[in-house]
């Protein structure tokens, strides 16, 4: 995996880079973006399992992750409907 995010992103990963125990986690062994991601700051804020879970879903903070990862997009909207609250 540290390889091809290499590549795909353009930026050097070592393996322990990505060895991560998930977003929600307050492991310390966390993906190095992470670190500076503003949107699992504020899930963490506001103490949300992810952000479909947020009752402010979806808000601006997270237009830039959908105009590039359309995918991300269709994954919390799958589970804000599973959530019943749409």
């Amino acid at each position: 995996m540290a390889e091809i995010f290499t590549k795909q992103y353009g930026k050097e990963y070592k393996p322990e880079d990505i060895n991560c125990d998930g977003c929600i986690s307050d492991s310390p062994r966390i993906f190095s973006y992470c670190n500076v991601c503003e949107m699992r700051k504020c899930g963490g804020e506001k103490n949300v399992e992810n952000c479909a879970h947020c009752p402010e879903y979806p808000c601006e903070k997270l237009s830039r992750l959908f105009s590039k990862y359309s995918k991300a997009k269709e994954t919390l909207d799958e589970i804000k409907r599973g959530l019943g609250t749409v």
